[in-house]
């Protein structure tokens, strides 16, 4: 099966590897997401969530003295729909933190041996389909759908489904008849340093540099209590906008008022 496609160029093993680097690189980087959302998620949302709060009462505000230099009356049902639209896309992030926090917890650990599996398949397919290597792959939609489960699959560490997409490979291959088809890759050297400056950019900045926080047991330590100071400050300033809010209300000014505003 790993005899199907065939490369013509000098230096080409390397371009395999760095290739393959780079792919783990990338994988490493999204595992290290995962972790550190493991860790720190549940307090970044719940900080974000207070942030929004205040960014919605500093809207309130803002939106009520509008009014009253207009010397208009503060109607509560007007406030809130233009408020509401104001903050769809703070709510639409939050729901989607609270999502990938969730998405994180709920992720089950591999053993060794089938970590070492998926590497051995993923590679064997990425020699025959990764686009880099195999343009057809791009230019055949079967193809370029089987790779797309593949990188999934891999991200994933779903070893069931990337055994499933070895399978699904051979016979597309098998049925499109390329039998010992050759492939020159064009400007080789100069893919190959561009794929080498991809990975020390990955290596270079988060996620990827985030396991240097979670391999520190006092750089995590430090991170939490940095975000439980800053959730602190928010809560303190919740409540200096509460207090600006009930001057609003204590002031004589003329509200259309059925319900708590908070």
């Amino acid at each position: 099966m790993e005899e199907i496609i065939k490369v013509k160029n000098e230096g080409y093993a390397e371009y395999e590897e760095v290739l393959l680097q780079r792919d783990k690189v990338k994988k490493e980087s999204l595992l290290w997401k995962i972790e550190y959302t493991k860790e720190f998620g549940k307090q970044i949302t719940d900080l974000f969530e207070m942030k929004i709060t205040c960014v919605k009462k500093k809207k309130i505000i803002a939106y009520c003295q509008t009014q009253i230099n207009k010397g208009k009356t503060i109607d509560q049902e007007e406030m809130l729909t233009f408020i509401n639209h104001e903050m769809q896309e703070y709510n639409h992030e939050l729901e989607q933190m609270v999502e990938e926090t969730e998405k994180a917890n709920s992720g089950h650990q591999i053993s060794t041996a089938t970590a070492t599996k998926i590497k051995k398949i993923y590679h064997k397919l990425a020699k025959m389909l990764h686009p880099d290597i195999n343009p057809k792959t791009d230019e055949i939609p079967e193809l370029k759908r089987l790779w797309h489960m593949i990188v999934v699959s891999y991200n994933a560490n779903d070893l069931e489904e990337l055994e499933a997409a070895e399978v699904l490979v051979k016979k597309a291959l098998d049925e499109i008849g390329w039998e010992n088809i050759v492939i020159e890759i064009n400007d080789l050297s100069k893919k190959i340093q561009k794929v080498k400056d991809e990975i020390l950019d990955i290596k270079s900045k988060d996620p990827y540099q985030y396991k240097f926080i979670l391999e520190d047991y006092e750089a995590v330590k430090a991170k939490k209590e940095t975000l439980q100071k800053e959730m602190q400050e928010y809560a303190d300033y919740e409540k200096e906008l509460d207090l600006v809010m009930e001057q609003f209300i204590t002031s004589g000014v003329s509200f259309k008022w059925t319900m708590d505003y908070k």
